[in-house]
C-alpha cells in the first residue's frame, strides 16, 4: 500500500468512490424527477482517519500537506461512510488496518 510518513504517522494513499447528492430547485415533471440520479464521484488523496458521531461513521481525507515544523493538511474532506461505494468501504477498512498496524 502506498503511503506517506509524516512525523511517524503513516497516511495511506486512497481512492474513494462515492455518491453525491443532487438537487433541482425548480418545478419538474414526474419524468424529470425520475431522471434525477446521484452522480458518481471520485476523490484521490490520503486517509487521515475515521470516526463515529451520533451513531454515524465518517471518513476524513486530505490531498495536500506540508512538513515544516509540524504537519499541516489542506484539500480536506469528511465523508459519511454510507455515501461510499461498497468497494471504497472495503478499501477504507483495509487502509485503516494498515494505519493501525504500523
Amino acid at each position: 500500500m502506498q503511503y506517506i510518513d509524516l512525523f511517524g504517522v503513516r497516511y495511506p494513499r486512497i481512492i474513494i468512490e462515492w455518491h453525491d447528492i443532487i438537487g433541482a430547485g425548480s418545478f419538474g415533471t414526474p419524468e424529470e424527477t425520475l431522471a434525477l440520479r446521484c452522480p458518481a464521484m471520485v476523490t484521490e488523496g490520503y486517509l487521515f482517519d475515521a470516526f463515529e458521531e451520533d451513531d454515524e461513521r465518517y471518513v476524513r481525507t486530505f490531498g495536500s500537506y506540508q512538513t515544516s515544523e509540524e504537519p499541516s493538511f489542506a484539500d480536506r474532506n469528511c465523508f459519511p461512510f454510507l455515501v461510499l461505494t461498497k468497494k471504497s468501504r472495503r478499501d477504507v477498512e483495509m487502509a485503516l488496518l494498515f494505519m493501525k498496524n504500523m
